[in-house]
């Protein structure tokens, strides 16, 4: 017997909370809003909405125009993460391998709870049960079953809402060339479109292109593409966190900016923001990449690597603002501004030979007590004293990561 993999996605995660908290919204099209709801997107449409065409990360007043009746809430983060933790607490009464994927996601190792396929069915369905009970009738879930990660992940895409879908290994080949490479975890449209332009349209021309050309133009990647299209996954569920790629913050601005001090104030508030993300789980980086989106929604984006590694805010800033400034249009007004840091390594701050950084270091470290005690917001430079951040909720832990 193959391993038996359950992926479980929550449906319309942030909405049916809210429809599970406040009745009123119960059957109505509502859309979770990242922040101020005139200059931000919907980051998730209930099932009503979607089924009248409003699509995750739809521009409010897209979604407006669509669905007029469509009531904007502005996320509650907190809310949030209660209910997450709920469910993956619930998770682990059924076993001890679960490995959250996401904010509404996670695998789940039933291997050996479930036996088989059958066994496994009627796991999923115990759960959904368990679900209700703990959560609440609103919030409901899509599981997928599958001998692997990738293809229970798919499996879990195909039914929905709530729904239950068996793919045994058997059935993968069947079930790839049902749907579109881009479809598939692991494969976004930059890739697709790579794919395309070597003639690769779908799954089954994917299987027939040779492996030696896949690594030659993809490296390693090839060979996780040549094994995708087979249906086949090494990665194991595992319970233990795996240190992220790159850690960063992107914000829409409260109005379209030509202002650069207005810009280099939100940037310097980010990158303080980011880096003591890093100082707090013990990270530096040797590389930051920035983006710039315009009131047209066009964008410019630039990396840079560096041989001094850093967890420092405003190192963060000199280095991002310069990148800014390299490629920023200035015919157009700048609407949204990201920065994100990569190449990242556990260590610490780099010691310095000189009195003043050794000094800039000590305070630092002081004030990363604080903010530990007392919260991120403990402290701020009274250059960002002008601006405010408002709360919002998106991604993984309710923090964007670029």
């Amino acid at each position: 017997m193959s391993q038996i993999i359950l992926h479980i996605d929550m449906n319309s995660y942030f909405a049916s909370v809210e429809q599970q908290a406040n009745p009123f919204l119960r059957g109505k099209p509502i859309g979770i809003t990242g922040k101020r709801s005139e200059r931000s997107i919907v980051a998730t449409a209930s099932i009503e909405a979607k089924k009248l065409g409003v699509k995750t990360a739809m521009s409010t007043w897209e979604a407006k125009k669509i669905c007029p009746s469509l009531i904007l809430i502005t996320g509650d983060p907190e809310k949030y993460s209660e209910i997450t933790h709920r469910f993956n607490k619930l998770f682990f009464e059924f076993t001890p391998l679960v490995q959250e994927f996401s904010v509404d996601e996670s695998f789940l190792d039933i291997t050996d709870q479930a036996k088989d396929w059958f066994g496994a069915v009627c796991l999923a369905q115990r759960l959904r049960e368990r679900l209700k009970e703990e959560c609440g009738e609103w919030i409901t879930a899509s599981i997928g079953l599958a001998p692997n990660k990738l293809l229970a992940k798919l499996s879990s895409d195909l039914v929905k809402p709530n729904g239950i879908t068996l793919t045994r290994e058997e059935d993968a080949i069947t079930r790839l060339d049902s749907i579109k490479l881009t479809d598939l975890c692991g494969i976004g449209s930059r890739m697709g479109a790579r794919l395309n332009d070597l003639g690769i349209m779908n799954f089954k021309k994917l299987r027939e292109f040779p492996l030696e050309e896949l690594v030659d133009e993809f490296d390693s990647y090839g060979y996780w593409l040549h094994e995708a299209a087979h249906g086949r996954e090494a990665f194991e569920v595992s319970s233990e966190e795996v240190d992220p790629k790159s850690i960063g913050h992107s914000y829409t601005l409260p109005k379209d900016t030509f202002d650069p001090v207005l810009m280099q104030r939100y940037l310097l508030g980010m990158c303080e923001k980011v880096a003591w993300r890093m100082r707090r789980d013990g990270f530096v980086a040797n590389a930051v990449s920035i983006c710039v989106r315009y009131g047209d929604f066009s964008s410019n984006s630039k990396q840079h690597v560096f041989q001094e590694a850093t967890a420092d805010g405003f190192q963060l800033f000199e280095l991002a603002w310069r990148l800014v400034e390299i490629v920023r249009d200035k015919g157009k007004p700048v609407r949204l501004l990201g920065i994100s840091t990569s190449h990242l390594s556990h260590a610490s701050a780099p010691n310095s030979l000189f009195k003043k950084e050794q000094k800039h270091l000590s305070v630092l470290s002081a004030l990363d007590k604080i903010q530990s005690r007392y919260g991120s917001d403990a402290w701020t430079r009274a250059s960002l004293l002008p601006i405010v951040f408002q709360e919002r909720a998106s991604g993984l832990a309710y923090d964007h990561e670029l």
